[in-house]
């Protein structure tokens, strides 16, 4: 496997990691929370909540504390984390593209040195490019006649 088309798949291998670590993140906060409600909710009925007697959950005034944090990230971290995310794409588009032109570039050279070859054995056999395509289209019609 060529250098480019390794760095390639990197880069796309590591966003595809940013972008499961972050989905891991969110579906997991998401869930403390509908957890911190439920136990908020379990706890308390509501004839409780009409008389304000509400007992809270930890998970609940943990939720509180962290809002500040989650305001933070939303601010700060998530432009970033779509920044890397973009530019990590951006790196696996261009070492794809870069490898897929060193790919074709092999290929050009490949075809142009059968084309010299073939010419060479043209060359030392005396023979032209018409004498040639004269002596394939004999043989064509050759092979045509044979299976009619």
């Amino acid at each position: 496997m060529n250098k480019n088309k390794f760095l390639c798949y990197l880069f796309v291998i590591l966003t595809s990691i940013v972008g499961i670590g972050s989905i891991f993140l969110l579906i997991s906060y998401s869930i403390e929370i509908l957890g911190a409600v439920e136990d908020f909710i379990k706890l308390n009925d509501l004839s409780k909540l009409s008389s304000c007697g509400a007992t809270i959950p930890p998970q609940l005034s943990a939720i509180a504390s962290d809002s500040k944090v989650i305001g933070i990230f939303v601010l700060y971290g998530l432009p970033v984390l779509l920044i890397a995310v973009s530019s990590l794409m951006f790196f696996a588009g261009f070492y794809f593209h870069k490898a897929k032109l060193e790919e074709e570039q092999k290929n050009r050279e490949e075809i142009e040195r059968e084309i010299v070859i073939k010419a060479a054995e043209r060359v030392s056999k005396g023979k032209t490019m018409e004498e040639e395509e004269e002596n394939t289209e004999e043989e064509e019609m050759e092979t045509r006649k044979k299976r009619k």
